[in-house]
């Protein structure tokens, strides 16, 4: 059920900004990739074409258009690789930038001949760009329209008046088509991005108290074994206490309720005190954090229970209960530096102490 909320909300977003937005690390993958692609199939193209320019000696200027764009395309390469953090921030600025050589090298070659030609290149890349550039459509089509009123305006300048209608009818139409389905082929790749991203959410979320899942828990927990800065230096574990005879006593509505309020409760927890929660299975919860030490996690600690009595969600039904509900919780702190790292160790040693705060008559909490 909340999966088709989920795409009837991506589907009624108010325009492709909202889409844009919301899956920008997906596109910003996609246009990264395309530069690859693009960077590898243009050097092969360029240095194919140098080389047969310069194998059949060819007339005229074309040894030095190719010879020009292969160059540029290796500098494009070189670039990338040495600036990758930049490129992949900001990957269109250099789609731009291989459409505008593109754009360039077609009017190079047009032109380049003795005798002149209608376009056949510059027909390719009114058409082309708007169906690969992934961009806000309006910029896409400022773009694209600025390539075709270059394209006229030279074919105007340079070229006979038959010739020029030619191309203005040919341009035009493939200047139309490649608007219509290039705004075609983002939508339909938006759409594909944003359907996956809430399938990620989905996967990686509690469906009860928004809280990530124990999937996405032993993610962050294998991050540890690729660096060591990614290691936690802090476990919680959590139980809601008797939460069985909670449910038993109220109903599992009330329970899945008790669940969500105390779940929300987590959440703001964490973002204040810098630690991440996890739902670990029924009644259990997770926390991590990468900062703290063990006696601020101790403090950490009786903070949260002092948070979770406040909430003053309504338990009383014998005469040992404190009449709201309560949890128990076990902490422990590590060295990230230390030894190997194994998460397994650590969520025994961090479950041992939360074993021991329930053996202490629950509603506290007990370090390792």
């Amino acid at each position: 059920m909340s999966f088709r909320l989920g795409l009837k909300e991506s589907f009624s977003l108010n325009g492709e900004k909202d889409l844009f937005n919301k899956n920008r690390a997906a596109v910003n993958d996609f246009l990264n990739s395309l530069i690859r692609a693009m960077t590898l199939v243009l050097l092969a193209i360029m240095g194919i074409m140098t080389l047969i320019s310069f194998s059949f000696n060819y007339v005229g200027p074309y040894k030095k258009v190719y010879l020009f764009f292969l160059f540029l395309d290796c500098f494009v390469a070189v670039f990338t690789r040495v600036f990758k953090k930049f490129s992949e921030r900001h990957p269109l600025v250099f789609i731009y930038f291989f459409f505008v050589g593109f754009l360039a090298f077609t009017l190079c070659a047009n032109f380049s001949s003795r005798e002149l030609k209608e376009y056949v290149s510059a027909i390719c890349a009114v058409f082309i760009i708007p169906v690969l550039i992934l961009d806000r459509s309006y910029r896409v089509n400022i773009f694209t329209g600025l390539a075709y009123a270059v394209c006229l305006w030279l074919s105007y300048k340079c070229k006979g008046l038959e010739m020029f209608k030619n191309d203005i009818v040919n341009l035009t139409m493939w200047y139309i088509a490649g608007i219509f389905v290039g705004k075609s082929i983002r939508v339909s790749r938006l759409r594909g991005f944003d359907t996956e991203r809430i399938l990620t959410i989905e996967r990686n979320t509690d469906s009860l108290t928004k809280l990530a899942n124990r999937r996405k828990l032993f993610e962050y927990l294998r991050r540890g074994n690729e660096s060591a800065l990614m290691r936690p230096t802090g476990m919680f574990m959590i139980d809601i206490d008797k939460f069985k005879q909670y449910n038993d006593h109220y109903g599992h509505r009330a329970g899945d309720i008790c669940l969500g309020i105390i779940g929300k409760c987590f959440e703001d927890f964490g973002q204040k005190n810098k630690l991440k929660f996890f739902r670990y299975g029924g009644e259990e919860f997770c926390a991590l954090c990468w900062t703290k030490d063990y006696m601020e996690l101790a403090a950490c600690a009786e903070d949260l229970l002092q948070a979770v009595r406040d909430l003053k969600i309504l338990f009383n039904i014998d005469g040992t209960a404190s009449g709201v509900v309560t949890i128990s919780l076990g902490y422990a702190a590590f060295d990230r530096d230390d030894g190997e790292y194994n998460f397994e160790n650590m969520i025994k040693v961090t479950d041992a102490a939360l074993y021991s705060a329930k053996s202490h008559g629950r509603n506290c909490a007990r370090g390792a």
